[in-house]
């Protein structure tokens, strides 16, 4: 399969606010004879054009939209059938996970290739029309489509309504919204099993059970909707990024429950798990699926793998099976200069304390240097927010004086911009035009595509783009990120880890970063700063010291074994009491 097909963004377009260039550049527009090309729905408002008249002169009218909201992209190489489609001129997927009895199946891609639209057709939410979307398609020609394949008899088990399914939705947030009462109220609610009792007590969630939902943190409310989901009787549970808001030690506990709850001495139970946090996926998936593509134009899905093969072929950008290179370059963990942490002393800092109501903090003294990046390691409520606010001047630390002479810029947590556009908001505190803004800013985060946008249109990942360039933008002393990597597939990750390693080295500027993602902290880190304690009640800060040291002090407390994947050099969490984290703990090495 070789077609070139024109995706409209119908968020993007807005005909009542332009002058249809798509209409008036179309070649085929401008021809007495030919065909009609791009034209504008009456009923639906929006630019759309026939599949089957599209060709490569119809890149002049996607360059001409003055909101580019036309894709015009190749469908280089089809694996599998085409599943559904939604609407003219819109996305489509290729292919479909199969869940495995007495298994957990990950999903592994990048975010707008069709993740979410799977898990939705998986539990019959979704009823896909293999691609004919104004009539759509009976079960029994989906049933035959995928005859000889694993997900035959799922679809027949779905025709017959005989497939109970549980879902974690990707968005914890609509669950406060749409329930009231207390995370218990909701929990005894939806067990059906009986389970609710010891997936409190693995799930760490005793204390949240007498809050009201609303007033859940978003770690609280994702381990209550993870508790929630496994606690129904159902034959297949799908879970889309149980990770989120979590920390290290909640991140495994969430993939050990999912492991244990889904077993089932009948064999009868299946998990699907979409994840984008490797070191969760390691523990969590018995089997990997890629999802890869062209973002918000098409998803495809490569045949089931080992965990180990299917994240490393997705890092490498090539599927062996499918004899198909799914990106251009390889993501590489190796990095020869890491730990180096030579430069000058710019911030020092004293021993600092800090004292909440319920809470206590302090803080040995340490200093940042030039071209230094320092990732702080420790679970939720143990005070890395609170420190960093401190140096920023967000915060009066109650023990030790800060120097005012730095100068700090500060990427928050919890972003919540005004609403206006994009480029409207960056002005305020960044030089756009500067060559450093646009050579280390403004290019690797792919920013220019989103200046016309309102930050109410805002994903969470492109919200997160936003919120760092706001940050990296301004001109300071020192830079201080945290949570830099949320809501982000890995390929930003991992384009974002390059960026914030680029932008300290040429700026020489020191970069602090707090971040729950283990796999993205390794790859940005020259040193490390590890808090420890007990959470919500008080909180120790160690000095920064050398990567390694922190991390094997940290993941020693998390009880969690990494080590070095041999092919590609990503850090790679051990799963529980197997061979290699039962070697790694009796030699005392928790990061390998």
């Amino acid at each position: 399969m070789s077609d070139l097909i024109a995706v409209v963004d119908d968020e993007l377009c807005n005909p009542s606010k332009c002058e249809h260039e798509c209409v008036n550049f179309d070649p085929l527009n401008r021809s007495p004879t030919g065909p009609e090309g791009f034209y504008i729905d009456e009923e639906e408002g929006k630019a759309r054009i026939s599949e089957s008249v599209v060709m490569e002169g119809h890149r002049i009218s996607a360059n001409k939209c003055p909101f580019d909201a036309i894709k015009l992209v190749n469908l280089v190489e089809e694996t599998g059938e085409k599943l559904h489609q939604y609407g003219e001129n819109g996305f489509r997927l290729y292919g479909l996970p199969a869940p495995k009895e007495d298994r957990v199946v990950g999903v592994l891609g990048r975010n707008g290739v069709g993740k979410s639209t799977s898990l939705q057709i998986l539990s019959g939410e979704l009823h896909p029309n293999l691609g004919e979307y104004e009539e759509g398609v009976e079960w029994s020609e989906i049933v035959t489509a995928h005859r000889g394949t694993e997900l035959q008899t799922y679809f027949e088990r779905l025709a017959e309504d005989a497939v109970t399914s549980a879902a974690k939705v990707q968005r914890v947030d609509e669950i406060a919204a749409s329930f009231t009462g207390t995370a218990e109220e909701l929990l005894e609610q939806l067990d059906e099993r009986g389970a609710v009792d010891r997936l409190v007590e693995s799930l760490e969630i005793q204390e949240t059970l007498d809050n009201d939902v609303s007033a859940l943190s978003g770690g609280e409310l994702q381990r209550v909707a993870v508790a929630g989901c496994l606690s129904r009787d159902a034959d297949v549970y799908l879970l889309d990024e149980p990770s989120s808001f979590l920390d290290v030690r909640q991140r495994l506990n969430v993939a050990r429950a999912i492991r244990e709850e889904t077993a089932d001495a009948a064999g009868d139970r299946r998990a699907v798990v979409v994840e984008h946090d490797l070191a969760t996926l390691d523990v969590v998936s018995d089997l990997v699926h890629v999802f890869h593509g062209e973002p918000g134009a098409y998803g495809m899905v490569s045949n089931a793998m080992s965990s180990r093969v299917g994240v490393n072929q997705y890092l490498k950008g090539y599927l062996k099976s499918h004899n198909l290179r799914i990106r251009d370059e390889e993501i590489s963990f190796e990095r020869g200069s890491a730990g180096a942490s030579t430069g000058d002393v710019v911030v020092e800092y004293p021993e600092l304390g800090k004292s909440f109501s319920s809470f206590d903090l302090s803080v040995d003294s340490g200093e940042l240097r030039e071209a230094d990046v320092v990732g702080v390691l420790g679970e939720n409520a143990i005070g890395k927010s609170t420190f960093v606010k401190m140096l920023a001047g967000e915060l009066e630390p109650d023990e030790g004086e800060l120097d005012t002479h730095a100068s700090f810029a500060y990427k928050p947590q919890h972003l919540d911009p005004p609403e206006a556009k994009v480029e409207f908001v960056l002005m305020q505190d960044v030089d756009m035009s500067s060559q450093r803004y646009q050579s280390f800013v403004e290019q690797p985060l792919e920013l220019r595509e989103l200046y016309d946008r309102d930050t109410t249109e805002l994903s969470g990942g492109e919200l997160q783009r936003v919120g760092v360039a706001a940050c990296l933008g301004q001109d300071a002393d020192a830079y201080l990120l945290d949570e830099p990597s949320a809501y982000l597939d890995v390929e930003t990750r991992v384009s974002l880890a390059k960026s914030i390693r680029r932008f300290a080295r040429d700026a020489e500027v020191p970069v602090v970063v707090i971040d729950h993602d283990l796999v993205f902290l390794d790859y940005v880190s020259d040193r490390a700063m590890v808090f420890d304690g007990e959470p919500g009640v008080e909180g120790h800060a160690d000095a920064p010291c050398p990567v390694k040291e922190g991390f094997d002090s940290f993941l020693e407390t998390v009880d969690m074994t990494f080590r070095k994947d041999p092919d590609t050099g990503r850090p790679r969490a051990n799963k529980p009491m197997s061979q290699k984290d039962r070697e790694q703990r009796e030699g005392g090495e928790f990061y390998e």
